[in-house]
């Protein structure tokens, strides 16, 4: 382990290069941008779960300072809400906006 390659994914710093990370990676892909069947909302919604992701992510460096605890989210908290929230779009005749902000809010990201 000691004489082993060590890698480590830090998330960038600053909440434009966090946003830029999220669409650059394969969380929010060029083919998944248009890949919802209510594309206006769809789109809304993702860049705003971005955007959340990334103030989450940037808040990290203040330390527990008004959280109790210090969490290490990452890309697959931002991965599970977009997926939970195509599936939601795709399944649902209207946006389940109470149910999305109990899984995205309550159990994603405030579940830890």
């Amino acid at each position: 382990l000691q004489n082993g390659v060590k890698l480590t994914n830090e998330p960038p710093k600053g909440i434009r290069a966090n946003l830029i990370r999220s669409f650059d990676n394969n969380i929010v892909s060029e083919s998944s941008w248009e890949d919802c069947l209510k594309p206006m909302p769809w789109k809304k919604l993702l860049v705003g779960f971005s955007f959340f992701h990334a103030l989450v992510q940037e808040r990290r460096k203040f330390g527990a300072l008004g959280w109790n605890i210090r969490y290490e989210f990452n890309d697959t908290d931002l991965e599970t809400s977009v997926s939970v929230l195509k599936r939601f779009l795709d399944d649902q005749p209207t946006v389940p906006w109470d149910a999305l902000l109990y899984v995205t809010g309550q159990i994603n990201y405030g579940g830890r």
